[in-house]
């Protein structure tokens, strides 16, 4: 007959092996009563339960037999290896649970330089915005940088004007590259400066200078001397065309048109009739007659438009073909070629002489 027994000193003496209770998790927050922790004994030990109340110090003591033990081992291993997949998986999702956050420390805030190398960028703040020019020609750097014994940088083009000799302090330059500095380029994005006009590109430090040569936004100035408008070369175009609209003679691309050119014009504002883009016919008073050019405003620099130039009288003719200079603003410098010098004589008493321009728009 099987014996239960709940004094200490029975249990010291003989009986069977403690019962396996199932294992709790350490999260689990469950609110069991004593009672339902340790279940009530039946039959005529009944009345001894309201005599000893169990404890969690005096655990009640069966006998069980062996196959269900072998039950129990194989259920509790099972269990076991079913948390272990869980973690796993877990693990593997790169889950954390709320009570092994604590492992992994506070999270990065904004601005804070990352923990792991999956992390965005950090904005960063240039207070001296020289900082990443070379200290010769003042120019944004560019990949290679080169490095003296002392630490100078400068570009490869200044080390090759100086006969690689550091200029601060003699000593040879552009043989050991600079590789901290060249790292910073290639991870440095900066902001072109014509986002005031509209441009969104984000390029690296080193491809500053060859984008802000080509950005379609750069700043374009009003080429009447008595309006100072800058902006886009679209919004000097649409400015141009409501508020000057009587100040520019109007043509149209691959079609020759006439006007009249005055011995003291400076420029004439031609603009185009569909895209509304802006030209100068600049005129320049020497000794011997007038240079006169054609010169479009462009927001970069580029090869220009071709363009053919007649100037004529009832007994004579001069003809200019070339390309138009692109320039963000109207300027005065007059070119080196590319002009056509019209006699005083052409423009006869009054002063006025015809011409015929045609400007070309490759298709």
């Amino acid at each position: 007959m099987t014996r239960f027994s709940v004094s200490g000193d029975e249990e010291d003496r003989e009986g069977p092996s403690l019962p396996r209770y199932k294992r709790r998790r350490s999260y689990s927050f469950s609110s069991e009563s004593e009672d339902d922790y340790f279940p009530r004994p039946l039959g005529r030990f009944a009345d001894d339960y309201d005599d000893h109340a169990f404890t969690p110090s005096e655990p009640q003591i069966q006998e069980m037999d062996p196959e269900e033990d072998e039950d129990d081992e194989v259920v509790k291993k099972e269990e076991e290896e079913g948390e272990e997949e869980e973690e796993e998986a877990a693990y593997e999702e790169g889950y954390v649970s709320e009570f092994d956050s604590s492992l992994m420390g506070p999270a990065p805030t904004y601005g804070s330089v990352a923990t792991n190398r999956t992390e965005k960028s950090i904005p960063v703040v240039l207070t001296d915005p020289d900082v990443l020019d070379c200290c010769i020609c003042f120019e944004p750097l560019t990949i290679p940088v080169f490095q003296c014994e002392n630490g100078h940088i400068a570009c490869s083009s200044c080390c090759t004007k100086l006969n690689h000799k550091c200029p601060s302090c003699s000593w040879p330059i552009g043989y050991n590259r600079c590789r901290a500095i060249e790292k910073v380029l290639e991870s440095v994005k900066i902001a072109c400066q014509n986002t005031n006009y509209g441009c969104k590109e984000t390029v690296t430090f080193s491809k500053k200078k060859d984008h802000e040569k080509i950005c379609t936004y750069s700043a374009c100035s009003c080429p009447l001397r008595t309006c100072d408008f800058v902006s886009s070369s679209k919004q000097l175009y649409l400015h141009f065309r409501s508020v000057h609209m009587h100040s520019a003679l109007d043509f149209e691309y691959n079609s020759n048109f006439s006007f009249t050119l005055k011995d003291s014009d400076d420029f004439l504002v031609l603009q185009e009739r569909y895209d509304d883009v802006l030209f100068i016919l600049n005129s320049n008073n020497e000794t011997f007659g007038n240079m006169v050019w054609v010169s479009c405003i462009w927001p970069c620099t580029s090869k220009g438009f071709f363009y053919d130039l007649l100037a004529k009288t009832d007994e004579n003719s001069l003809r200019l073909q070339s390309f138009t200079n692109c320039t963000p603003d109207r300027v005065d410098i007059r070119p080196s070629t590319g002009f056509l010098l019209i006699p005083k004589d052409l423009f006869g008493s009054c002063g006025e002489l015809k011409l015929d321009l045609c400007i070309r728009l490759d298709d």
